[in-house]
């Protein structure tokens, strides 16, 4: 009776537990198992990741690309003086400030030109014989060759051949007798020298005019006595504005303060 009953008691347990078919049951453990790879694994490694900080020297590593530069290229290199203006107030600066070096040129040549000039008319210029007064009346048969207003600072002398008479840039120089101009023009220590011969009483005369800043008159011509041959200068060995004048007589040196109204 006991065993009738036990065997009743397995049969119901056999009828209510759910039959297991294998290959049912690990197709289904196989589908579970993937779902779990799925979804744990990546879940897993985005936790991993969060874990372990990124550095930017990590980042830029993995971003750096390789540059191989050939052995013949070269660098120049950069000194201070290669350096050039590159922001527009450096530009506007370095462009400025060559605008003023131009203008500081310019100003320093017409300032130069203008010195020069001013030079040559306070030294060389020549004033109207009308500004002047006229020439001393011939005593003598000769005639003073400048208008008044000199100092005599030397005559003849020793390897002086001359009387030195002193007096401002662009005084009027007179023929001091009539004659015909030999020599007009520039003639080493004598500067710019006139030299005219002319015949007084009888006698062959030469007079040279030395150290005129300019000359007014030209080889060949016939000059009178008083007539403006030139213009007191300081060309030639000189040191000052002054007239140079020699005379000889029949060829022979004569001292121009003995024969001339000076």
């Amino acid at each position: 009776m006991r065993a009738a009953i036990r065997r009743a008691e397995r049969d119901a347990r056999r009828a209510v537990a759910p039959k297991i078919r294998p290959v049912r049951a690990i197709g289904t453990v196989a589908a579970v198992g993937a779902l779990i790879a799925g979804v744990a694994f990546p879940a897993y490694a985005a936790i991993q990741s969060e874990a372990q900080p990124v550095s930017v020297h990590d980042v830029a590593a993995g971003s750096a690309q390789s540059l191989v530069v050939a052995s013949e290229v070269k660098t120049a290199g950069v000194a201070g003086s290669d350096y050039s203006a590159t922001t527009p107030e450096e530009v506007a600066a370095a462009k400025a400030e060559a605008e003023a070096a131009e203008r500081a040129k310019q100003q320093a040549a017409a300032a130069a030109q203008a010195a020069a000039a001013q030079t040559y008319t306070t030294t060389s210029a020549a004033p109207s014989v009308a500004s002047v007064a006229a020439p001393p009346a011939v005593s003598g048969g000769f005639g003073a060759p400048l208008p008044g207003g000199y100092t005599i600072t030397r005559s003849v002398g020793g390897a002086h051949q001359g009387t030195d008479m002193v007096i401002g840039a662009g005084t009027p120089i007179y023929a001091v007798t009539s004659g015909t101009v030999v020599t007009a023009g520039y003639s080493g220590a004598y500067g710019n020298l006139v030299t005219f011969v002319g015949n007084v009483n009888g006698s062959s005369v030469e007079v040279r005019n030395a150290h005129m800043s300019s000359i007014a008159v030209g080889p060949g011509q016939t000059v009178s006595a008083g007539q403006v041959i030139g213009y007191v200068g300081s060309t030639g060995r000189s040191t000052a504005n002054h007239l140079h004048i020699e005379v000889r007589i029949n060829g022979g040196l004569v001292d121009p303060m003995g024969v001339l109204p000076i």
